[in-house]
């Protein structure tokens, strides 16, 4: 009866046994959407209809991008996960956004993530992400697929090859041990992977410290479809711009949420700012610093009006003069003001309608997952 409702090759309702790709285009989400509602309630065919959606025209590449709800988002998510989204959904390109809260599982318990996907979301609409424009759900919607598929996938890598994803060494040098590491912190590439492979994604945007990652999950799709041919989409790191990571305020790495002291928050209030930024390392008069340079590279980026005054600030450094406390006050006065303005927008964000916008994610996410599952499990002919 679907067939009759939509005709190709726009979108197609059928029953099959056959795999199929969903390739998603902007434009094609609310009827998607539509026509998904009313498929899953028909008990004839609910359990085997596949969506399919057909471009007239050249195929689009597929994004996908998701963060860990461990916390509130800090600057440097904004600087390095949120703004190439927000370039890339200005150019109308297909995204999918999800909360990776079974990574969390890593290192914490589901009470202390759970609860903050919403606020994730929440962060990212506050932040300018559009959900007309960006599918966004919930990594637990897609669980059990992705649970499979991680099984599937575990069978084409070797505990040598895991163990040498900078991730687990990172952990590591923390003061683990690899006997005292969790197996699904080891496994933690894998389940990326199948993240990424379940959405038919073929470009991830990411940092530099999560190539490795993204190398796995290659060699993984290669690995697999040479054993039962070409059936999942070999993705590739999307690059724009040099990949950049906001240092911590201090010590060595990273800004993390995992370092909260050392960290800006979205979330944090004046006070905090202040006093965070006022403990910064920089540098003495005169010297070079990484440290500096992440720190005015973060001002120019949250405040290109302000971008002349850091210059004329780095300028009178780098000729030995004692600069860094107004460095800071600048610094502290650019956050504030792009905080507390973010954090106006965050508060008119109501908690119904990210559920609203989950719900809508989540359905287009697990109708995707299945797809591809599928698709796996029929070129293994495990079913």
């Amino acid at each position: 009866m679907y067939n009759k409702c939509i005709n190709p090759p726009i979108f197609a309702a059928r029953r099959t046994a056959s795999p199929v790709i969903a390739h998603i285009t902007m434009e094609k989400i609310p009827l998607l959407r539509y026509i998904w509602r009313i498929c899953r309630h028909e008990t004839s065919c609910a359990d085997t209809c596949i969506m399919t959606i057909h471009k007239t025209t050249e195929k689009q590449n597929v994004i996908i991008t998701g963060v860990r709800p461990s916390a509130n988002l800090t600057v440097a998510n904004f600087v390095g996960s949120v703004i190439p989204l927000l370039d890339l959904q200005n150019e109308g390109r297909p995204i999918s956004a999800f909360v990776a809260t079974m990574h969390g599982l890593t290192d914490r318990e589901p009470s202390e993530i759970v609860p903050n996907v919403i606020e994730v979301v929440r962060d990212y609409l506050a932040l300018g992400l559009d959900p007309k424009k960006v599918i966004m759900f919930d990594q637990r919607a897609v669980r059990k697929e992705v649970a499979l598929l991680k099984l599937y996938l575990e069978r084409h890598i070797t505990i040598a090859r895991l163990l040498r994803v900078p991730a687990l060494k990172d952990k590591l040098r923390e003061g683990q041990t690899a006997e005292q590491a969790s197996a699904l912190l080891a496994e933690y590439p894998i389940m990326m992977a199948a993240d990424i492979l379940l959405q038919d994604a073929n470009l991830v945007p990411v940092g530099k410290d999560q190539y490795a990652h993204i190398e796995a999950t290659k060699e993984l799709a290669r690995a697999f479809n040479a054993r039962y041919g070409d059936t999942l989409v070999v993705p590739e790191v999307l690059e724009r711009n040099e990949p950049v990571n906001i240092l911590a305020l201090r010590g060595d790495g990273k800004m993390s949420k995992s370092k909260p002291d050392d960290a800006i928050f979205l979330t944090d209030n004046e006070e905090t700012l202040r006093k965070k930024i006022k403990r910064a390392e920089t540098a003495d008069p005169g010297k070079k610093s990484e440290k500096i340079e992440s720190l005015a590279f973060l001002g120019r980026i949250l405040s290109p009006a302000r971008a002349s005054d850091i210059d004329a600030i780095l300028t009178r450094h780098r000729a030995g003069n004692k600069v860094m406390a107004d460095f800071k006050e600048i610094l502290a006065d650019i956050v504030v003001t792009f905080t507390t303005d973010f954090q106006k927008k965050r508060a008119d964000v109501s908690t119904s309608s990210v559920q609203n916008i989950l719900v809508d994610g989540n359905e287009i996410a697990l109708t995707q997952a299945k797809t591809v599952l599928d698709r796996a499990e029929h070129a293994m002919r495990i079913i």
